[in-house]
């Protein structure tokens, strides 16, 4: 049984809401097929085993990585996302400090076109996210960043 991750790359965007007083991550599709596969795969995850590390880069950028533990999954999938190049901005620091002090729960989201408002679908219910951190690019050599550091590795989309 292999415990990798199959890391998603094909998202359009992210963006940031609140629901409850809870911070909700928004992974925004253009491609309707991915993000109902997405939202099926992580509807099914455990709630305890769900982990949102943010990646804070060298280049004032940074990226996020979203996974359910693949040694707990029972999905044959085991799907994680990752995107990369989002602007740490004032809005980002605002949502830093949220990420450090509440929950955070994940969302899939279709557009078809992402600037239009009214093109926007919801495609998955709230996905609780367990544990929550923020990180530097230097942290991803420590081990516990096994799977953060794989996803930010690799080159090409794996799904």
């Amino acid at each position: 049984m292999s415990f990798e991750i199959n890391w998603c790359r094909d998202s359009f965007n992210i963006s940031w809401a609140r629901e409850q007083d809870k911070l909700v991550l928004l992974v925004v599709f253009e491609d309707k097929k991915i993000a109902t596969n997405i939202a099926q795969e992580i509807e099914s995850w455990s709630e305890k085993f769900t982990r949102l590390t943010i990646i804070e880069q060298e280049d004032d950028e940074y990226a996020f990585c979203c996974y359910e533990d693949p040694q707990i999954s029972k999905s044959d999938k085991k799907i994680g996302l990752f995107m990369t190049g989002m602007r740490q901005s004032t809005g980002y620091e605002y949502t830093k400090i949220i990420i450090e002090d509440k929950s955070t729960l994940l969302q899939i989201i279709y557009a078809e076109d992402f600037l239009d408002i009214k093109t926007h679908e919801v495609i998955s219910k709230l996905v609780p996210l367990r544990k929550c951190s923020i990180i530097s690019e230097i942290d991803l050599k420590k081990q516990q960043y096994y799977f953060e550091r794989t996803a930010h590795n690799k080159k090409n989309n794996e799904i």
